[in-house]
């Protein structure tokens, strides 16, 4: 390999930082948890949906260490992702050009982007690994099926693993420098709001978090995905239906929350129900869609009919979408509760509750209300199931009701995606 191309990604080896437009000002919860395992054996490998910030969050654990005096020779950053290069190649050209010693005399830092791009990477790495203790590998790859099946079958009990989700609701306004007082919710709201719908137009991607024109945060959105639809997934599962791809997208952008029935979808469009089927299980493990599943008694069962599907982040409705109406809304709501949640169930028999949890050995069931709100479901719930209180996520209510001795918290959804674990442990 060309020393060219590796002093083009490694400044600091010259400079001794880190260019400051690579760092972001701040700095996400889950640095300080890779930071805890970056003196550790493991490689680390961090995941997550393109342009969630994976590289930035490479670039502030560089600056870090140098920070913290490491050497900048002893630190290597290479990104695969429109660079094709052998993981050996790459590693002899470092040690000849730069350390101009073993690899193995002193300790070294070694960042691989986009490493699913790298052929044979995960054997490459293992082998590194288990002959050159001194190498501290921290790699990074754009979420899919192949990049955890490799890494779990031949890097098992070699590598730990973190997801980096899109910025939180939480982080969104930290960004913005925008303060909450956690006394003065209701207060807040007023000047809150706007930028919870901000919020949801931009999904949390924070290349477009300060973005004024909407067009410009529609096109982003809509390449990114495009990018994963027409080359991602092509490449790595070898699809050649991309007119399917695109299909099943827009149809789940435009009704977030539809119940999943293959042998319709099939008549429809025209396809094979397991062409269809297994196009679902890309796009899941492309963290672009999510599904829930009907609830079952004790969580023991989850039926494998009547499943939903919901967008893995709301901007993509927003992208793909041109009817902004009241119903759209409500379905972006119920959508974004659903991540906030992190719900794995709904429950649909002679009533239907928008999300089950389960927490500490009980399920809590929580309804959805952009609009108008209608306790009688959630109260036969309760009472069916001997619960003695619930959550209704609201547009922007706040309040508590009684209704036969079984209580109602109503909550905005802005303030419950901030405040999810004390309103839950705060529940009868």
């Amino acid at each position: 390999m060309e020393i060219e191309r590796l002093t083009r990604f490694n400044e600091w080896w010259t400079t001794k930082k880190v260019r400051e437009n690579f760092i972001m000002p701040y700095r996400r919860p889950l640095f300080s948890q890779i930071i805890r395992y970056i003196e550790d054996r493991q490689i680390i490998l961090l995941y997550g949906l393109r342009r969630v910030g994976k590289t930035s969050l490479l670039y502030q654990i560089i600056q870090e260490l140098l920070a913290k005096r490491v050497n900048e020779n002893n630190i290597l950053y290479f990104s695969f992702d429109d660079i094709t290069a052998d993981i050996e190649d790459l590693i002899k050209t470092y040690e000849e050009k730069i350390l101009t010693k073993s690899i193995n005399s002193s300790r070294t830092y070694i960042f691989l982007d986009e490493i699913q791009k790298a052929k044979d990477w995960e054997n490459k790495l293992k082998i590194y690994y288990d002959l050159h203790p001194n190498i501290k590998f921290i790699i990074s790859g754009s979420a899919s099926v192949q990049l955890e099946k490799k890494a779990k079958e031949s890097l098992a009990g070699r590598i730990i693993d973190f997801k980096l989700e899109p910025l939180t609701f939480e982080e969104f306004l930290k960004f913005k420098n925008i303060k909450i007082n956690r006394k003065k919710l209701e207060i807040s709201q007023k000047e809150i709001l706007p930028s919870f719908y901000d919020y949801l137009k931009k999904g949390g991607f924070p290349e477009i978090v300060n973005e004024e024109d909407n067009e410009k945060v529609r096109l982003y959105i809509r390449s990114l995905i495009e990018k994963i639809l027409y080359q991602d997934l092509p490449i790595e599962f070898k699809l050649k239906d991309l007119d399917l791809l695109r299909v099943l997208i827009e149809m789940i952008a435009i009704n977030p929350g539809m119940i999943i029935n293959f042998e319709k979808l099939s008549i429809n469009l025209k396809r094979n129900k397991n062409t269809i089927i297994d196009y679902f299980y890309y796009l899941q493990y492309s963290l672009i869609i999510r599904l829930v599943s009907n609830y079952r008694e004790g969580f023991l069962v989850s039926s494998r009919k009547l499943k939903k599907v919901y967008l893995t982040n709301t901007a993509i409705s927003f992208a793909f979408s041109e009817d902004y109406s009241e119903k759209f809304f409500e379905k972006i709501f119920e959508n974004y509760a659903i991540i906030s949640s992190d719900a794995k169930n709904y429950y649909r028999n002679k009533n239907e509750i928008d999300i089950i949890l389960k927490k500490k050995g009980k399920i809590i069931p929580i309804e959805v209300k952009y609009g108008n709100v209608d306790e009688k479901d959630i109260i036969n719930f309760l009472n069916n199931y001997s619960l003695k209180s619930t959550i209704i996520l609201t547009k922007e209510t706040f309040g508590k009701k009684v209704i036969g001795k079984k209580e109602i918290n109503y909550i905005p959804l802005w303030a419950f995606s901030i405040y999810k674990e004390d309103y839950l442990n705060n529940l009868k």
